[in-house]
C-alpha cells in the first residue's frame, strides 16, 4: 500500500534512493518536484564531511539510470504540478529530449537559464572554450492547468527615471502614461465609440472607460488621445524572464553541502509553483535547501536522500532553525542516524 503523504509530518526525510521513496508515493500526490540529480560530471565531491561520486561509464549508463526515476517522477506530479529538472552543459540535451518522452513536449513549459557566476577563466589550465558560467533547468508541467504565481524583480532605476517620469500634483505620486487605443481594431472584437471627442478603437468598453476616467485614472488634454496612467506605487516589477542572473553562488563555503544551491534560487521556484501548504518533493536532497525554503515559505516538504552524512547534514542544518524534522530509514538501511531533538 502506498505511502500516503498526509501521514508524515510537515518535513520529512527519506534515508534511501529516491526511486524507492517514488514508489513509495500514491499516483498524483505531490505539488511540485524540485530534482537536482547528479550532472555527469566525473568527479568526486567532497566538502565539510559530505561526499558524492558523480563518475559514470558514458551517458548511455546515466540516461538509464535517469530514465525510471523521472517515469516515477510523472507518475506522482499532480495535474496541477510542476517539475523542475536542474542539471548543466554536460547531459542537458540529453536530459531534454528524454523529459519530453516522459511528460510530454506539449508539458513543456521553460528552459531556465541559471547564471551561477559572472565569469569562469580556467584558461590558463589549457582550456579552449568559452566560460562555462550557466545551468539549465528545464520546467514541466503535469497538466495545462499548472499553478502558477508570477514572481516579479524590481525595476532598474533607469527605467523607472525614463518610463515613470511624471509626477501627479495632487498626491505626488509617479506615473507612465499608456495606449489605450486598440491594436487590431474591429477585426480582434475591440469597440469603436467618440471618447472625449475622438473617436477610436479602444482597450476597453465605454462603460470601463468612463469609471476609469472618474476614478482620475485617463490623462487628456482636448484633442489629444486619451492616455492611461499606471502609478509607480501599484507596479509589481519586472515579470521573471527565463535567463536568471540576479541569483548566484555568493555565499560562505564554510559548512556548505558540495555543490548547495542558494536559497533564493529554490524561493523563486517554489514560490512561483506551489501555494501554501501544499508539497513539495525534492528527490535528490543533498543538503535540503528546498526544504529549508518551504519551512520558510509555509510548504509541506518531503526530501529524499541515499548518502548517511547528507542526511545528518540536513538534520544539523533544520535543527539551526529550531525546527525538527522526521527522519524515515528504508527498512534496509542502517538505522544508526538518529533525529537529533532541539
Amino acid at each position: 500500500m502506498p505511502l500516503q503523504p498526509d501521514s508524515l509530518t510537515t518535513h520529512s526525510l527519506f534515508h534511501e534512493d529516491c526511486l524507492e521513496t517514488s514508489k513509495r508515493l500514491p499516483d498524483s500526490s505531490i505539488d511540485l518536484i524540485y530534482a537536482d540529480p547528479p550532472f555527469f560530471t566525473g568527479r568526486i565531491y567532497s566538502m565539510n564531511g559530505c561526499s558524492f561520486d558523480d563518475k559514470w561509464t558514458n551517458a548511455t549508463e546515466y540516461i538509464d539510470w535517469l530514465k525510471p526515476r523521472l517515469n516515477e517522477f510523472k507518475r506522482i506530479l499532480r495535474p496541477t504540478g510542476s517539475i523542475y529538472i536542474h542539471c548543466d552543459w554536460h547531459l542537458s540535451h540529453y536530459i531534454k529530449v528524454l523529459s519530453d518522452s516522459i511528460f510530454g513536449m506539449n508539458n513543456f513549459v521553460n528552459e531556465i537559464i541559471w547564471k551561477r557566476q559572472s565569469a569562469h577563466n580556467d584558461s590558463k589550465q589549457g582550456s579552449k572554450h568559452f566560460g562555462r558560467i550557466h545551468d539549465t533547468i528545464l520546467v514541466y508541467a503535469g497538466s495545462q492547468r499548472y499553478v502558477w504565481n508570477q514572481q516579479y524583480t524590481p525595476y532598474d532605476e533607469a527605467y523607472v527615471e525614463k518610463t515613470y517620469k511624471y509626477v501627479e500634483a495632487k498626491t505626488e505620486r509617479k506615473y507612465a502614461v499608456g495606449d489605450l487605443t486598440a491594436p487590431g481594431g474591429a477585426s480582434k472584437g475591440n469597440a469603436h465609440y467618440d471618447f472625449l471627442g475622438v473617436e477610436r478603437y479602444w482597450r476597453y468598453s465605454e462603460v470601463k472607460m468612463r469609471e476609469l476616467f472618474k476614478k482620475g485614472r485617463i490623462e487628456h488634454a482636448t484633442g489629444k488621445v486619451p492616455l492611461l496612467k499606471r502609478y509607480l506605487d501599484e507596479m509589481h516589477g519586472k515579470p521573471v524572464q527565463d535567463i536568471w542572473g540576479n541569483i548566484n553562488l555568493e555565499f560562505a563555503k564554510k559548512g556548505r553541502y558540495p555543490t548547495q544551491k542558494p536559497e533564493a534560487l529554490l524561493e523563486r521556484i517554489i514560490a512561483t509553483s506551489s501555494n501554501h501548504c501544499q508539497i513539495v518533493y525534492e528527490p535528490f536532497a543533498g543538503s535540503s535547501t528546498a526544504g529549508i525554503v518551504c519551512h520558510k515559505l509555509l510548504r509541506r516538504w518531503i526530501g529524499s536522500e541515499i548518502s548517511k552524512e547528507a542526511c545528518k547534514f540536513t538534520i544539523e542544518r533544520f535543527n539551526k532553525t529550531g525546527f525538527e524534522i522526521q527522519l524515515i530509514p528504508h527498512q534496509e538501511n542502517n538505522r544508526n542516524i538518529e533525529l537529533t531533538k532541539v
